[in-house]
């Protein structure tokens, strides 16, 4: 049996995991308020957005585990994983794993693209998106259909995705869920395959930045164009 280290090892920061689990709520306030409220629906988008556009921007500027760079892989990388995922002492990952890096990217991109539709969108009533002026007729009803049928058929199939990888890992002996909650993780010893210096104090300053850099253009996109 493999021992676990005396102490479980910091990893999410919090504003990483506050990202985290503010999606799930996002996604069905946004799934809720669609065609009933529409005022809130326009807030939630707002929210959405900007907490998408930190991440990204986190991505690069923020703590060591949540970098890009620390968790996006060479393809043969990733091959190599594949291969020894199916071993029973598979190797274990504080940040995101290989595969895990590549949904990380696949879940911005397709919010994203939910929210871009937006953008672009009307109910035919009362509400268009902000960039709705901006585009022709033709893009707006391409636009429009997309923002309506993206949820169901690509934005719902992600998430079903994710839950079964949580499941899968969790059979597998990690629990993801609890490192997102709690921001450490136990890794039994030998297995570790990505430790970085995590000893740095959070970092407030590149955290306002990238705050601010996150929303103002949203303020800016919903309420002066």
């Amino acid at each position: 049996m493999n021992s676990l280290p005396p102490n479980p090892i910091k990893v999410w920061d919090w504003s990483i995991r506050v990202f985290h689990w503010s999606l799930p709520i996002l996604l069905f306030l946004l799934w809720r308020s669609a065609g009933d409220d529409m005022d809130r629906h326009m807030l939630f988008a707002q929210a959405l957005l900007a907490l998408l556009t930190y991440r990204i921007i986190w991505g690069f500027i923020g703590t060591p585990y949540a970098r890009f760079s620390h968790f996006i892989y060479h393809p043969k990388h990733i091959v190599n994983y594949l291969r020894a995922s199916i071993r029973p002492n598979k190797p274990v990952y504080l940040s995101h794993n290989p595969l895990g890096g590549i949904m990380v990217l696949v879940i911005l991109a397709t919010l994203l693209f939910q929210l871009t539709t937006g953008l672009f969108a009307s109910d035919d009533i009362f509400y268009n998106g902000p960039l709705y002026d901006y585009a022709s007729g033709a893009t707006t009803d391409l636009m429009t259909g997309w923002h309506k049928n993206w949820f169901y058929q690509g934005i719902l199939f992600i998430i079903g995705l994710h839950v079964l990888a949580i499941i899968l890992y969790r059979l597998r002996g990690e629990a993801l869920v609890n490192a997102m909650i709690t921001g450490h993780k136990q890794v039994p010893d030998g297995r570790l395959a990505d430790a970085v210096s995590s000893n740095e104090r959070f970092p407030w300053l590149r955290f306002i930045v990238a705050s601010l850099l996150a929303t103002i253009p949203v303020w800016v996109l919903f309420h002066y164009l």
